[in-house]
């Protein structure tokens, strides 16, 4: 298109609408952020969830292994034991490694694996990483 101040009248035949040279690379790069960065915040939830699960399974551990010292028959909660409390949805395709060096009923750390991820929590300490 031509600019308004070269008509005096309308145009008497259809003109194409033109953009300039680098619109389209323009919207071709914003694209390519806009893409970059969902997929950056789609990562980042995710492994946001993952450490908000290892803690929920922290806990559970060590609520399971206050309830088995207090039974009188103490011994580490297992992946199997702790179901009840977090649900399958944290249990679907990971692997939950509880350590109680002591077997004092005190959970040192667990170790929850999944989707390629392995995340260490103890109380002041989350540690994450890819599987080897």
């Amino acid at each position: 298109m031509y600019p308004i101040k070269n008509y005096q009248f309308a145009p008497t035949s259809p003109e194409p609408i033109r953009f300039s040279r680098g619109f389209s690379l323009a919207v071709s790069v914003i694209l390519f952020f806009v893409v970059v960065i969902i997929g950056g915040l789609v990562l980042s939830i995710q492994n946001t969830t993952y450490a908000a699960n290892s803690r929920l399974v922290y806990l559970a551990a060590q609520a399971k292994a206050i309830e088995f010292a207090a039974s009188g028959n103490y011994h580490v909660p297992v992946q199997a034991d702790l179901i009840d409390y977090i649900g399958a949805e944290v249990n679907q395709a990971a692997v939950i490694t509880v350590i109680d060096e002591n077997r004092d009923a005190a959970i040192d750390y667990i170790v929850y694996t999944r989707g390629g991820l392995v995340t260490r929590y103890a109380p002041g300490e989350l540690v994450a990483s890819k599987e080897k």
